[in-house]
């Protein structure tokens, strides 16, 4: 195995960290007893990244394995635990609720935590390199930390790859296999509802269609079905910088289309998931909500504008990924959606 060792500062005389892939001999998969598999990013990446985790533990069945998360994001994968983890290890960010001394104070107490677990070995779920996340590995002192552009020997991330297929790559030695991901994920928790759904809420301003569009859309869809859909979005203001909210364009929406849509003001992921549950179909921008709503078995049909469809699209044979040649969500026409849509729904139609 090729590995680069490196002094680690602050370590408590723990000795060296080996960055390197594990898992390429027998010995070094026997001695992977305790297992820190972390992800702590936004809601779609942490989705993408279940099926890594899930292939951790068909590896490591004895091995005890903790997911770190951040605590908005929790609540996606506490239905992974006890089958797949644990024990989920969670963290508050700063930016989710300010700098204090009081958070001051927690953040010191969780360095400790980590490092009193004695890790054998951390993984690094983030397709591309975190700071963050490899100041979490190096805080637990484990002598192994796998990742991206970590050193001589580790493994480089590679561009025109999705977010699952990266992640599952970190992990995939562990198993010595050269197996491709699932061609969808197998998250616990599925659809069992045939209502359609629109959600408009995403992170990033490039991905976010305007109301006007919205309300054609749930009109149009309206008069083909006879049937409301469900209008989805998450409270709060677009100028909060944690998680940016759609109060006000949901209340246009409603406004212009006042007779095509029920309201479902999500306020929590759990609410979001209850939601989803009672749905077939989602129409949405590039966001945590589409990656949920694929993994829980829905047809989608997913906007994007300048973030990449090749790594973020939805990971699902059922699903439609559109993006318009200029990269500018605005130019994806309700036409467009509307096609999509329907043809996901002949094409189960027919599989049927």
């Amino acid at each position: 195995m090729h590995t680069e060792e490196r002094e680690m500062k602050g370590d408590g005389g723990r000795g060296r960290v080996i960055m390197g892939v594990p898992g390429n001999s027998p010995e070094e998969h026997r001695s992977i007893r305790k297992l820190l598999l972390v992800r702590n990013d936004n809601v779609g990446d942490l989705i993408c990244s279940i099926p890594a985790i899930q292939l951790a533990r068909q590896c490591l069945p004895n091995a005890e394995i903790h997911l770190l998360v951040n605590s908005y994001n929790a609540a996606v994968v506490e239905p992974l635990v006890p089958r797949w983890v644990d024990r989920l290890v969670i963290y508050r960010k700063t930016k989710h609720v300010g700098l204090s001394p009081q958070q001051l104070s927690y953040l010191a107490k969780f360095y400790l935590s980590l490092r009193r677990e004695s890790y054998d070995a951390v993984v690094l779920l983030v397709g591309g390199t975190s700071r963050q996340a490899v100041l979490f590995a190096r805080w637990t002192g484990a002598r192994r930390i796998v990742g991206y552009d970590l050193g001589d020997g580790a493994l480089t991330f590679k561009e025109g790859m999705h977010e699952v297929e990266s992640s599952w790559r970190l992990v995939a030695p562990l198993c010595q296999t050269d197996a491709a991901p699932p061609p969808e994920i197998s998250y616990p928790i599925r659809t069992a509802g045939q209502r359609l759904a629109v959600q408009i809420t995403s992170r990033k301003p490039g991905n976010r269609w305007d109301a006007g569009r919205f309300a054609e859309l749930g009109q149009r869809i309206f008069a083909l079905r006879g049937e409301k859909s469900l209008l989805l979005w998450s409270p709060g203001d677009t100028a909060t910088p944690t998680h940016p909210g759609d109060d006000e364009k949901a209340d246009e929406i409603l406004r212009i289309a006042p007779g095509a849509f029920e309201p479902r003001r999500t306020g929590s992921l759990g609410e979001l998931i209850a939601v989803l549950r009672q749905c077939r179909d989602l129409i949405t921008p590039d966001g945590g909500a589409m990656h949920l709503a694929a993994a829980m078995g829905l047809r989608v049909v997913a906007m994007f504008g300048q973030s990449d469809p090749v790594r973020w699209r939805p990971w699902t044979p059922r699903s439609r990924a559109l993006q318009s040649s200029s990269r500018t969500i605005q130019d994806i026409s309700v036409d467009e959606a509307l096609c999509a849509w329907e043809d996901l729904r002949a094409g189960n139609m027919r599989e049927g």
